[in-house]
């Protein structure tokens, strides 16, 4: 019997990779990639940073603290009104002290006592100050009008001056004012009534 010829295996030919000099490759190759990421990363957090740079300097340098007429101790007398300090800030403010000045007063008999220079004098109270007034926080003032006779005044044109520290450490004071006139309404009652200050 004739004997079956056997066919001949095809060779495999296995392709050795050097996993090291692959691995080697590969990262030389992502190399520019990750330096990118890198440079991305440090410009977001530079802006993210300088955000809040600009953001923390305007809410020092713009406190948020407004002034208004509260309760009427006396109906019949608007010096015995007392007033609301509130700090809408998103910061405390410090050392808080106020006066009083005024453009004209009213006094009972029809006495008019005028300024020589509207809002240039000024009187207040030392004991009425605040330390600390916190965001979202009130302090509530009475008029220091301590030099008229039963301290009743009618008919007036008044500016309440705020001095106070943004930031507790630093020696700068911020100063504001708020301008108010008494008005006498229908009810017979006399009433604070907001102006602008530069009238």
């Amino acid at each position: 019997m004739a004997r079956k010829k056997k066919k001949p295996k095809k060779k495999i030919i296995k392709k050795k990779y050097d996993s090291k000099s692959k691995y080697l490759e590969e990262s030389r190759n992502n190399i520019p990639h990750q330096r990118k990421l890198c440079v991305c990363t440090k410009l977001i957090g530079k802006g993210i940073l300088t955000l809040l740079a600009i953001w923390g300097a305007w809410v020092t340098l713009n406190p948020r603290v407004f002034v208004y007429p509260d309760i009427a101790l006396d109906p019949n007398n608007p010096a015995n009104t007392s007033f609301v300090i509130q700090n809408q800030g998103y910061l405390p403010i410090y050392d808080v002290t106020f006066s009083c000045s005024m453009k004209y007063l009213t006094l009972p008999g029809d006495i008019h006592v005028i300024a020589e220079e509207p809002y240039d004098n000024s009187f207040s109270d030392p004991k009425q100050t605040a330390k600390v007034i916190a965001p979202g926080k009130l302090y509530t003032i009475l008029l220091p009008i301590i030099f008229m006779e039963n301290n009743k005044i009618e008919e007036s044109d008044i500016a309440i001056e705020l001095t106070f520290r943004p930031i507790k450490w630093l020696p700068w004071q911020y100063e504001t004012r708020h301008r108010f006139i008494s008005i006498k309404g229908k009810d017979g009652q006399w009433h604070w009534v907001p102006q602008v200050i530069d009238k």
